[in-house]
């Protein structure tokens, strides 16, 4: 056998290679090697107390030891069974005469088998031992000195918890998920600590009505307000703006002028075509008087033209002034920077609310529209009233998706069904809840998520 190297304690070298090793295997790789090497022995192993037995994780083996001679894994493992459950080095024959008041039966056993010196030492990484490595001697070795039992003893009282540690970060996720809800679990179970378990009792009873006490389940959206009834009031006939009225917010009544649109062109021609019409009627009356029935004819159509236009001019001048349809509020058109502005007929100037009557639109997500039915009942809290809620009922769904904010909308209108507050207008915004129907707290909650997964998962596996 070569010539081994003089013991020497476990210096920083050896901790650093240990540190350095990529799995908590190849270290007790090299701490076996290096711990075998030095006290002389043929083979070592290092196992892991894993579920109330110590299970062998590393083995090294001398390249002089005996091809015969081998570990066997029965006694091999009660002796490292021994060891951990006692909490001391073991091994066979004893090294000192302490070894007589431990149990050595199991390492008695393996040695008398193997036919050789066997000795057994705990990993320390804990309050419990974590481990064990066990050493083996070829036959005609010299007695195991108490020296050289310190030593390894030392040896691996400084690098066991470097290997612990290296064990616990390469495990799976779900073994320290496990350890930590046992962690949990010992803390719980700790007297000392009553309003632990209190409380944990508190929130599985919280969490159990949340998941099957039916509570209302509301949808939520944007919400505005507008008058049941509105009216554009558009230019009759090409114009100027002459005079407004009102301004954007002012409650108006049925028949009120709003504003005036510029009529001297209106009287011109009015005057022009009450001009024709005397004319055409002077033409037929002397047609009549000369009994020429054809010119009589063309002036009688004439003098019916000149009324006909009469009569268009006077309806355009009658309308030049806009009067409000019914009582209201003026929501749109802000006339007063765009007098003597001309306008084309048609062209929308004023748009006047009622508010006698109003309805809510409301703003639902694709996701949700399918559960709103006609009939359903809600609340609108708004903006500007905060503190009171409005009921309502949803009237009709539009059939038709606008893209709003990033995200497909779908408007739905809701009628009030308890008195309005006074302070109500139409472009009021706020945000208004519906209810689809009775469900658990808890489900309202989780019940997106697992849509978008459904649907993700969905769109991915297909």
């Amino acid at each position: 056998m070569s010539s081994r190297p003089p013991l020497t304690p476990a210096n920083p070298a050896l901790l650093a290679e240990l540190a350095a090793s990529s799995s908590a295997r190849e270290g007790a790789m090299l701490l076996l090697s290096t711990l075998a090497t030095q006290v002389g022995a043929s083979r070592a192993c290092l196992a892991w107390w894993q579920q109330g037995h110590a299970v062998v994780d590393a083995q090294w083996t001398s390249p002089d030891a005996p091809a015969t001679a081998t570990l066997l894994p029965t006694p091999l493992g009660a002796a490292l069974d021994e060891a951990i459950d006692q909490g001391v080095t073991l091994g066979w024959p004893p090294v000192q005469e302490d070894h007589e008041h431990w149990v050595t039966l199991a390492h008695r056993t393996l040695a008398q088998k193997l036919g050789c010196a066997v000795l057994s030492v705990p990993l320390p990484a804990g309050p419990t031992p974590t481990g064990a490595i066990c050493l083996e001697w070829a036959q005609g070795q010299p007695p195991l000195s108490p020296m050289t039992r310190q030593f390894i003893e030392a040896t691996v009282a400084q690098c066991a918890p470097l290997l612990a540690l290296q064990r616990q970060a390469h495990r799976p996720w779900h073994w320290h998920l496990r350890q930590s809800l046992k962690q949990r679990w010992q803390t719980l179970k700790d007297r000392e600590y009553p309003w632990r378990r209190r409380g944990l009792a508190l929130g599985a009873v919280l969490l159990a009505v949340l998941g099957l006490l039916p509570l209302p389940d509301r949808i939520g959206g944007h919400g505005r307000i507008e008058g049941a009834e509105q009216r554009v009031l558009v230019a009759p006939s090409d114009g100027f703006i002459k005079a407004t009225h009102v301004h954007p917010g002012d409650r108006v009544k049925a028949g009120q002028v709003l504003a005036d649109l510029a009529e001297q062109d209106l009287k011109l021609e009015r005057d022009k075509w009450t001009s024709q019409l005397a004319q055409h009627e002077n033409s037929y009356a002397s047609a009549m008087t000369r009994a020429d029935r054809a010119d009589a004819a063309m002036s009688l159509a004439k003098v019916q033209e000149a009324q006909a236009q009469l009569s268009l001019v006077d309806e355009q001048l009658q309308r030049s002034q806009l009067n409000a349809p019914f009582d209201g509020v003026v929501i749109q058109g802000d006339l007063s920077q765009s007098i003597g502005a001309p306008v084309k007929q048609g062209d929308a100037l004023i748009t006047v609310a009622s508010t006698h009557q109003y309805r809510v639109m409301l703003e639902v997500d694709e996701s949700d529209v399918a559960r709103v039915n006609p009939g359903q009942t809600g609340t609108l809290a708004l903006s500007a009233l905060p503190w009171d809620t409005l009921d309502l009922r949803v009237l009709r769904i539009t059939p038709l998706a606008q893209a709003k904010d990033g995200r497909n909308v779908f408007e739905v209108q809701a009628e009030f069904t308890g008195p309005v507050p006074a302070e109500v207008r139409p472009g009021l915004m706020g945000q208004a809840k519906v209810v689809v129907g009775q469900r658990p707290w808890l489900w309202t909650l989780v019940r997106p998520l697992i849509e978008r997964a459904r649907l993700g998962l969905w769109s991915w596996w297909g």
